[in-house]
């Protein structure tokens, strides 16, 4: 258990959708066109009949398959979150961290500790 926990850093969301039915639904299939690989090298098992839940990990591109009765991970939240939900998240996150792309951790525009300041409405 220790050696999963590394690589997925219970950071992963719980994203629910009645369609995940197989390991070819739109959702799977949309995860994997998004550069997203099935973490069954960390979990060795497969898709479960009447699971309707993947566990995600933005970070490590990774999803598994939920396993009924069987809490796989922590999520992110506390709470599942609907695939389009998850969509919204990704694409929100991506653009926030993509402009940061090649940039130390914490130069947000050219210097170290560049960033604006936080002022409350």
């Amino acid at each position: 258990m220790e050696e999963k926990e590394k690589v997925w850093n219970c950071e992963s969301f719980l994203v629910c959708d009645k369609t995940i039915t197989s390991t070819d639904a739109p959702f799977v299939r949309w995860l994997r066109s998004e550069g997203f690989s099935y973490g069954k090298a960390n979990y060795h098992y497969g898709f479960f009949r009447n699971t309707c839940w993947v566990y995600v990990n933005i970070t490590k591109k990774l999803f598994i398959f939920g396993m009924p009765g069987i809490p796989l991970m922590d999520y992110t939240g506390g709470h599942a979150i609907t695939a389009r939900e998850f969509q919204t998240i990704y694409k929100t996150l991506t653009g926030i961290y993509g402009k940061y792309e090649g940039k130390e951790v914490f130069v947000f525009d050219k210097e170290r500790f560049d960033c604006e300041d936080f002022r409350e409405n």
